[in-house]
């Protein structure tokens, strides 16, 4: 029998723990609603919520247990990547977000995506155009991290 690395135990736990707790949390919410235990949306909220924390806190687990299982030059190279790539994504999203809080960029900004959304459209947005500069610098200084590395 093939033996069970931390990592695929971590993942297993996780997903597991998850869905049984989700399952029944959300039948017994939505019976719970309907039946007037709890007030509206009340408890698919709640149940929601502690779900997404659940597997946050798992993937934080997983993510730990994977990092100690590899070796120390993919540990470095993941490191450099999130700091560097990470950061100088984090620096390009911090740019928009200073230009699009003030002054006439504001405005541009507002007519361009400014469609009449909700508000939780617009901090759905922010978060990804946030995201999304961090992990592209990521990508691209991990690969760049290892084929400087392949070379010589």
């Amino acid at each position: 029998m093939r033996k069970w690395s931390k990592v695929t135990k971590a993942t297993a736990i996780t997903l597991g723990a998850g869905i049984a707790f989700l399952i029944p949390g959300a039948i017994l919410a939505g019976y719970g609603e309907k039946a007037g235990w709890f007030p509206d949306s009340v408890a698919i909220l709640t149940v929601f919520g502690v779900y997404a924390a659940g597997m946050m806190i798992g993937a934080l687990w997983i993510g730990a247990e994977w990092m100690r299982s590899i070796d120390e030059a993919a540990r470095e190279a993941h490191k450099s990547a999130w700091y560097w790539g990470g950061s100088g994504g984090m620096c390009v999203g911090g740019i928009a977000f200073i230009l699009a809080s003030a002054g006439p960029w504001r405005e541009v900004i507002a007519r361009s995506i400014g469609t009449g959304g909700q508000p939780i459209d617009y901090m759905l947005t922010g978060a990804a155009l946030m995201l999304a500069p961090m992990m592209i610098g990521y990508i691209v200084v991990w690969t760049w991290w290892w084929l400087a590395r392949m070379r010589g």
